[in-house]
């Protein structure tokens, strides 16, 4: 069971937009992105998950209980997003094992059921990637690829029927990992930004590597996933201690099953697909 439990909704200026004709578009950091290198995206053809395990399947099944969840956590987000820029979004965890993928994944799918939204799903976590095994998918070249070579197109696949688009770890191990945090990274977030709605990025943990550290100022926040009975508190104030306080949008209180069973089967019965 996937709650989202806590939202931080510290006010901050919002960014001012540049016109499409001015030289720099957007100064992320240290990162001064030009309009003119922003790779542009294509998709290259459309993937469907299968031989899915039980809670990937449950997280990817519209109307689903666990579905129904991530539509809560979307609402959350869509708050979030009134009182700040949010749509480029990492989900990030103290450490593996927490459910941050199938929170990634099954958020995207909330954001993308909404009309005419396109969604796009990055899996940054490129030194122990996952999604395409997860989601029984062939691996293809992805993310840790284009930032080797940072030429050419970004090639993305959509998924079907969930509808948003995935850019995979890819093949390459990624032996410069420092470009998580690199002009490239800067220049693909900021494309990703025009070409779609909602940028999901599936983060490596806190601990005990400093890739989503570098990456912190490329995005517009994370959602701090916790998995009940998972990391010691010792282990999650360390990863916490290692981000900024206004990084932190939100955290994602993750596989608590004795929450309210009483109420999600009275709501079920009432008015879901468990009549």
């Amino acid at each position: 069971m996937t709650r989202i439990l806590n939202t931080l909704m510290r006010p901050k200026p919002m960014v001012e937009a540049h016109s499409v004709e001015s030289d720099f578009d957007v100064d992320l950091g240290k990162h001064d992105v030009k309009l003119d290198d922003l790779p542009v995206f294509e998709e290259t053809a459309e993937a469907v998950p299968q031989h899915l395990a039980a809670v990937p399947a449950a997280a990817l099944t519209p109307g689903s209980l666990l579905a129904e969840e991530f539509r809560m956590l979307r609402a959350k987000v869509r708050a979030v997003g009134e009182q700040r820029p949010f749509h480029c979004i990492g989900l990030v965890s103290a450490s593996g094992g927490e459910g941050k993928t199938t929170v990634a994944l099954g958020l995207a799918l909330a954001l993308a059921q909404e009309p005419d939204r396109r969604v796009l799903v990055i899996e940054a976590d490129i030194r122990k990637p996952s999604i395409d095994s997860y989601l029984g998918l062939s691996r293809v070249a992805g993310l840790g690829d284009w930032l080797e070579e940072a030429q050419g197109t970004v090639t993305v696949r959509r998924l079907v029927p969930q509808g948003f688009f995935l850019l995979s770890a890819g093949r390459s191990s990624l032996q410069r990992p420092e470009l998580l945090g690199s002009d490239r990274m800067a220049r693909l977030l900021e494309a990703a930004r025009r070409y779609f709605d909602f940028v999901v990025v599936d983060c490596p943990p806190l601990v005990p590597v400093a890739d989503s550290v570098i990456m912190q100022d490329l995005l517009d926040g994370f959602l701090f996933v916790v998995r009940a009975r998972h990391s010691p508190r010792e282990t999650l104030q360390r990863a916490l201690a290692n981000i900024k306080p206004d990084r932190i949008h939100g955290v994602v209180f993750n596989d608590y099953r004795d929450l309210l069973p009483s109420y999600y089967n009275y709501g079920y019965r009432q008015y879901g697909q468990w009549r």
